[in-house]
């Protein structure tokens, strides 16, 4: 009586590999942010990489460009509390009177 092996698999079935642009289209595709792109210069396309759609080009400068703004609008006003924070180092001492040092 001839007993009939099967090979022995380390996977009991396949495995599906799921990309993750494919679970980003799967799970959002009506809110893409459109935050992966790729940049094609020779036909001057942007396409996004979550979504697939074919992008405006000077619609993501314009983008950028505010993106941007903002940064260096956020940039000026953390200079400037850093600078409120330095005038701050140093109080006058209700008791002697002289100038002391803040703890921080």
């Amino acid at each position: 009586m001839a007993i009939k092996m099967e090979p022995i698999s380390t996977l009991p079935e396949e495995t599906k590999i799921v990309s993750l642009t494919d679970a980003r289209r799967t799970y959002r595709p009506e809110k893409c942010s459109h935050k992966y792109m790729t940049v094609d210069e020779e036909l001057n396309e942007v396409t996004c990489d979550d979504c697939g759609a074919k992008l405006n080009p000077v619609g993501m400068l314009l983008r950028f460009a505010h993106e941007e703004s903002r940064w260096m609008q956020e940039r000026v006003r953390l200079m400037e509390l850093h600078k409120q924070l330095d005038t701050r180092v140093r109080c006058k001492c209700q008791h002697c009177g002289k100038m002391t040092k803040i703890r921080m």
